[in-house]
């Protein structure tokens, strides 16, 4: 079959042809970048006897005052600086640290039993004021308290369920 251009319906059925064309490709294109964002690079964060899984970009300990300034993973903090920042930042972020578990109010919202590598764990969550998912994992034969805080909460569940207790 030829098609005319010179005739209308010649000329419809190219520039249909033409326009059904690019809309494949541009589909395909999208539909891979969706695919490649969902395989974001991890890093493994070790620190007090558990280790997790964060995205591979986040920076160790990016904070100011004591408060993340982008996202990052916190470990292994001593002290923090007496000062704060206002308005706080709204980054991702996953820390482990070692904590009075029966007075770290973050701790207290981890109320369902489980268990991670053999070890009791207690988990929960909630969502912060600006919308941030806020997941908590702890491992009381450690002391150790592990807070998973995003705006997307795929990526803080993705975090707590990454846990894993040496």
């Amino acid at each position: 079959m030829s098609l005319d251009l010179r005739s209308r319906p010649g000329l419809r059925m190219a520039v249909a042809a033409v326009a059904i064309g690019a809309v494949l490709a541009l589909a395909t294109v999208v539909t891979a970048a969706i695919r490649d964002r969902g395989r974001t690079p991890q890093q493994e964060v070790a620190s007090e006897g558990v280790r997790i899984s964060v995205p591979a970009e986040w920076p160790r300990n990016a904070l100011k005052c004591g408060t993340p300034m982008r996202d990052t993973y916190i470990v292994d903090l001593d002290v923090i600086a007496g000062c704060a920042v206002l308005p706080q930042p709204r980054v991702d972020y996953a820390e482990i640290k070692r904590a009075n578990l029966d007075l770290d109010p973050v701790a207290q919202l981890a109320t369902e039993a489980g268990e991670a590598f053999g070890h009791p764990v207690l988990g929960g969550g909630d969502v912060l004021p600006d919308g941030r998912t806020r997941q908590v994992v702890v491992v009381p034969d450690r002391q150790v308290l592990l807070v998973a805080v995003s705006s997307n909460p795929a990526v803080a569940e993705a975090i707590v369920r990454s846990l894993r207790v040496d």
